[in-house]
């Protein structure tokens, strides 16, 4: 250990003559220990609600489309085991859309029917809430909660669904009425999708549409290697399709979470700006209290970057105990949250019964990293205020 981290410390453990500068020292540590606290919770409750929207998206949509640029598929089969070949895929299979008019009595609301298969669905059984399991029959359905209480359908129902595109006559489209039965009603937490999604077996959207597929839907073994694999699906089914990954779908969304967690992170990164400040103080009295300590030093010898370094060192202790101290409190208030779901959320407003919260370890030393360079920057006026002492001025009195 140098001396200057030795003086440093022994500053720190001694007991002041003044008392008001190690209060002013122990509001500095707690000022900081709050401000990384602070900021430990709130990044881990964005980041949860940020990976709960997320599971929520993947659960029901597909972590990559392809489409056919010239329109519907007509051999699906040969895509999809072309797709499954290729290295980080876990699986593929086609699905059929198409927009309809949903109507029960007097009752009538846009919706997207999607057709997928059995295995699909049963790999939807994660996000899929509220008795949505399997299809019942020919022309069953699934549909989302918010939907079925805007048609007032519950499970059993029978309702029409209104093609547009069924047929042509001289007056324009004529629209078909199917009827279907509400097998099941599912709820994603996503209001978007629970408000206007309707789910089919592949074969009755065929069959009332004809035609092809629309698309081809890949589910991965790491959703975030997505990007990497769309090039690799690209190349290897030509240009006649095209694919979209997860992240491009869901751009506005997920840039608009990371741009709140942004300003989060500086909001309350000025917290500790502010309490570093608190350093600032204590280090100028410190210096004034040592003045004769400072001297002698200089006097045998001490260089002025020895006399910075000592308190530089000082003021680096005092935040980097405070970031500590903070960050054992941060954690251990989210590990609580994790385990025992203390803070409760209505789960009819928020779709989850309490505060998800999860802790990333970037996160963490981000913010620890922050905050010694903030407690740094603090001590560079109280540090150059020692240098220039006189020892000769100082010590001729004594």
């Amino acid at each position: 250990m140098k001396y200057e981290t030795a003086v440093a410390l022994r500053y720190l453990r001694s007991k002041r003559k003044d008392k008001f500068i190690s209060f002013t020292t122990w509001i500095s540590v707690v000022g900081i220990a709050i401000g990384v606290m602070a900021l430990i919770v709130v990044i881990a409750v964005m980041t949860g609600f940020q990976n709960e929207i997320r599971d929520r998206i993947l659960g029901i949509n597909p972590h990559i489309l392809v489409v056919s640029l010239g329109g519907e598929i007509y051999q699906p089969q040969k895509i999809v085991e072309a797709v499954r070949e290729i290295p980080g895929v876990a699986s593929a299979s086609p699905f059929s859309t198409f927009q309809a008019m949903a109507q029960t009595g007097r009752r009538i609301t846009g919706v997207v029917v999607k057709g997928i298969t059995s295995q699909d669905l049963a790999s939807m059984s994660r996000i899929l809430k509220g008795g949505a399991g399997t299809f019942d029959g020919r022309d069953s359905i699934l549909l989302g909660k918010e939907l079925s209480r805007e048609l007032g359908i519950v499970r059993g129902d029978r309702f029409s669904l209104l093609v547009p595109f069924a047929g042509f006559s001289p007056m324009g489209a004529v629209p078909e009425t199917v009827r279907v039965q509400a097998a099941g009603i599912f709820e994603t937490g996503m209001y978007e999708i629970d408000n206007t999604l309707m789910l089919m077996p592949i074969e009755d959207v065929q069959r009332i549409v004809g035609g092809g597929v629309t698309g081809v839907e890949v589910k991965l073994k790491d959703v975030y290697q997505a990007d990497a694999v769309r090039k690799l699906i690209a190349k290897k089914l030509g240009p006649g399709f095209f694919c979209r990954t997860w992240m491009e779908m869901n751009k506005n969304l997920f840039s608009a979470l990371k741009l709140e967690k942004i300003a989060m992170f500086i909001i309350l990164a000025l917290v500790i700006f502010v309490a570093s400040f608190n350093i600032i103080s204590s280090l100028v009295m410190t210096v004034m209290e040592k003045k004769k300590d400072i001297a002698i030093l200089k006097a045998m010898g001490a260089r002025n970057n020895s006399i910075m370094r000592i308190f530089m060192a000082e003021g680096l202790a005092i935040g980097a105990f405070g970031a500590l101290v903070g960050a054992v409190i941060g954690y251990g208030l989210c590990e609580v949250q994790t385990h025992y779901k203390i803070i409760k959320l209505p789960p009819d407003v928020y779709y989850i019964s309490s505060l998800p919260m999860t802790i990333s370890l970037p996160d963490v030393l981000l913010i620890a990293a922050v905050t010694i360079l903030l407690c740094l920057l603090s001590t560079l006026y109280p540090s150059f205020k020692a240098t220039t002492i006189d020892p000769v001025e100082t010590l001729r009195y004594e």
